[in-house]
């Protein structure tokens, strides 16, 4: 089983009118069709609900939208919400029972002030606010069954400002286990992907108070388990072609993939070797990757002649293996999921 994609979508009618969708495609068919549900936003994070598979919680990145959805109907149960003060900045994660729904959001009035909300998963009623031992909390995930909850912090200006990192929190006593902080500073830190084995892959944005001339590259950074955080610098021309931000990221085995939207590439890097692989793939515009739920390839969502279409790599050889148009996957993210047809 593959599994259907889903992720978050926006294009323009007829008319210009702005829509925005969950799409989800299902690729254990022959032919997939896209199914939409229709959102006030774009949907950036994706969670499934442990206790329901046919819903999720879907955010957005830097705004108020936020949704409980059934993912079967194609339809929005209940909009959630946060208060005045603060948006919603892209990503939660629910606890292990699902009792617990955790959401990262920023505050509108303080530059790079964030936090991590508790809810209750059925009421979405606030409940509290877990430390992120950080500044400008961004993508999150729940390991160790729930009990620890990892957090990418953006991190502050250059100048003065926070240092980026990744943050492991005990949930129950809400103490800091571990504090990963990016050494290279000019960015920040954004999305990450850990192995089974607790590898770590963190994919980086270019950092605020960059000076104006500065380059505006994204980056990768490689951290096995039980060594120090390295940003890959090599080989130089890939690198450079890295600009405006490194977005999404996806692990198997030894390989992580990277996406580089602005860049018109894809990265496969090795975190035992910390380096470039021989493979580099040249899409216009990759944005979303993930593995398939068999993780025989990696899904990513790019652009094809002005729409976003879906391409299947071995995660054997990293050749392409399928070619799926119209997906209408124009957000930073795609998620597999055994959603029942």
């Amino acid at each position: 089983m593959q599994g259907h994609i889903f992720g978050g979508g926006s294009f323009f009618q007829r008319g210009g009118e702005q829509r925005y969708v969950l799409a989800d495609m299902n690729l254990d068919v022959d032919e997939p069709k896209v199914a939409l549900t229709e959102l006030w936003f774009l949907a950036h994070g994706f969670n499934v609900d442990p206790n329901d598979p046919t819903k999720a919680a879907v955010f957005e990145k830097k705004g108020p939208g936020a949704a409980y959805v059934d993912l079967t109907a194609k339809k929005v149960i209940q909009k959630i919400k946060s208060p005045k003060r603060r948006h919603f900045y892209g990503h939660g994660a629910y606890s292990a029972d699902g009792k617990l729904l955790y959401a990262t959001e920023s505050f509108l009035d303080e530059d790079y002030r964030g936090a991590l909300i508790v809810r209750d998963a059925k009421t979405f009623e606030e409940l509290g606010e877990v430390p992120t031992f950080g500044t400008s909390p961004h993508d999150c995930m729940l390991i160790d069954d729930g009990k620890t909850m990892v957090v990418a912090n953006g991190g502050g200006l250059l100048k003065g400002g926070a240092k980026p990192s990744v943050t492991y929190v005990d949930v129950a006593s809400e103490k800091l286990l571990e504090k990963v902080e990016l050494k290279a500073g000019r960015f920040n830190a954004g999305h990450f992907a850990l192995s089974p084995g607790g590898d770590l892959a963190l994919v980086s944005a270019p950092r605020d108070g960059l000076p104006p001339r500065s380059p505006r590259l994204g980056a990768v950074s490689l951290k096995p388990k039980g060594k120090p955080i390295a940003t890959m610098s090599k080989p130089k021309g890939v690198i450079d072609k890295m600009k405006g931000e490194t977005l999404s990221v996806a692990m198997f085995g030894d390989s992580v993939v990277a996406t580089q939207p602005d860049g018109d590439m894809l990265t496969v890097w090795s975190m035992a070797k910390g380096k470039l692989m021989k493979k580099i793939i040249d899409l216009a515009g990759p944005r979303g990757v993930c593995l398939t739920l068999d993780e025989k390839a990696f899904v990513v969502s790019h652009n094809v002649d002005g729409a976003m279409a879906l391409t299947l790599l071995s995660t054997e050889d990293l050749s392409p293996v399928r070619h799926v148009p119209g997906s209408f996957t124009s957000g930073s993210h795609i998620f597999a999921h055994p959603l029942a047809a």
